[in-house]
């Protein structure tokens, strides 16, 4: 086996091993293995995680966490600097967007500093 020593910050390359709803497991040099969150991928919407990734990609990220006692790595690809970010520039959806620009949030931005004003109001009672 190989002897690695991964630190937060560094950026490696694993290789997709289970791809889930919620992100993707890579595989690491020296046993570690890891995992890439969904919201991780990109700092738009990623709708299906599916359509950018198939088990056995090598795939470029940065170290966010390591926990050498599990040889597990927590990761991210958006955090990468832009010229190793294959992802980003993904865009949301236009169903999303286009959902988003439809609904009026006038009445709410009119509406929330008072609702803030309540609710620091109610913290400040419980706490006294």
């Amino acid at each position: 086996m190989i002897d690695v020593t991964f630190k937060k910050g560094d950026i490696t390359e694993g290789i997709i091993i289970k791809i889930v709803k919620y992100g993707v497991f890579l595989s690491f040099d020296g046993g570690y293995v890891g995992l890439l969150h969904i919201s991780e991928i990109s700092s738009n919407f990623v709708n299906d995680i599916n359509s950018y990734f198939t088990i056995g990609d090598k795939v470029k990220v940065l170290i966010k966490n390591v926990n050498k006692e599990d040889k597990f790595l927590s990761v991210s690809i958006k955090e990468l600097p832009p010229e190793f970010n294959p992802y980003k520039d993904i865009v949301p959806s236009k169903k999303i967007t286009t959902y988003l620009k439809e609904i009026d949030f006038s009445k709410l931005e009119k509406a929330l500093p008072k609702m803030i004003e309540i609710e620091l109001e109610k913290e400040n009672l419980e706490n006294d």
